[in-house]
């Protein structure tokens, strides 16, 4: 496993090529819900189990019918113009209508997917790729309550050949060795692994039929506040949060991992939210004391060494701002 020429017109909702040829035969396939992984440290065993690479990336929906393309993020908002760079391909790939699961990504120059460089590319239009790992609907048929391995046939026969440096790429797998496929994951710096059973119907909901196993600690957690530096401007270290039935629960700061353009742009980004009381069930008052509140709706990918046992994170580090993801879905994992 491993990691056009020309003007595109973009509309609000797609894109389209104006001859008479561009007529899709089939409708634009709708939003559905994403079938999401649960996280274990536990790899499973046996030949019912697929392996894949675990992309740092944006989890999408690309439905497509004839030339018309729509890009949907995780929480079914329409990014295709975000995501323009990688739509010449969908739109040659087929005459049909076809709804695809997959992640947009950047990859470094080890050949690693890149969450900072991908928020980078997104705003200087650099190149990114579409890995494709399911399919959910082909011309007006239903897949998904067709095995995982059924389908992953139909989308790689789909897509065909890919040469390396294509946008659009098939998300290749390997059936049982999760345990080798975890290891060279690790070794070569990537996230880690997703293990899905090779019979699993697409639910559209959190299940166990599909596994994340990482290689580091890593979640997204939900913005509550942040503490300005010390000499008032700018900002110390984010104050983070994870839902728990319906409240906001104190996970702890991150002060590390931001660039000086970061800081100064996620500062703008929170006093546009500054509220005067904590959004959170309760806060240590040591951390209350200077803390500036925010509308708890910005989320950030941060990476730590664990939580202790009061639910606090130990040597944090800040990853990215998640647009892809509701701040109201944000629990702990």
């Amino acid at each position: 496993m491993s990691p056009v020429d020309g003007t595109l017109s973009i509309s609000k909702r797609r894109t389209r090529r104006r001859d008479s040829e561009s007529i899709p035969a089939y409708p634009l396939p709708g939003f559905r819900s994403f079938q999401l992984c649960t996280l274990t440290d536990q790899i499973p065993v046996g030949g019912d189990w697929l392996f894949e690479m675990k992309f740092d990336g944006y989890r999408a929906q690309v439905a497509i019918s004839g030339s018309d393309v729509v890009v949907y993020t995780r929480n079914g908002h329409d990014w295709t113009r975000q995501f323009k760079v990688i739509l010449p391909p969908l739109q040659r790939l087929t005459k049909g209508a076809v709804l695809i699961d997959g992640e947009i990504v950047a990859i470094d120059s080890q050949g690693r997917t890149n969450f900072s460089m991908l928020k980078t590319g997104i705003a200087a239009g650099l190149p990114l790729k579409f890995y494709a790992f399911d399919l959910l609907e082909l011309d007006g048929q239903d897949l998904s309550n067709q095995p995982l391995l059924a389908r992953k046939e139909r989308l790689e026969s789909l897509l065909g050949t890919r040469l390396p440096d294509d946008c659009l790429q098939f998300s290749s797998h390997i059936v049982d060795q999760g345990k080798r496929v975890f290891d060279a994951m690790c070794e070569g710096g990537h996230e880690g692994i997703i293990a899905k059973r090779a019979d699993s119907s697409y639910v559209g909901d959190r299940t166990r039929s599909w596994l994340k196993i990482k290689c580091t600690k890593r979640q997204e957690f939900v913005v509550g506040g942040y503490r300005p530096s010390d000499t008032g401007h700018g900002m110390a270290s984010l104050i983070l949060g994870t839902y728990d039935n319906g409240k906001l629960i104190y996970r702890g700061r991150v002060g590390t991992g931001f660039t000086a353009a970061m800081r100064k742009d996620i500062v703008a980004k929170l006093e546009k939210r500054r509220i005067e009381k904590p959004p959170f069930v309760s806060v240590p008052r040591d951390i209350a004391r200077r803390a500036r509140w925010v509308k708890p709706e910005l989320v950030a990918e941060v990476t730590y060494a664990e939580v202790t046992p009061d639910g606090s994170l130990r040597h944090p580090s800040f990853e990215g701002m998640r647009e892809d993801k509701p701040a109201d879905q944000v629990v702990i994992e």
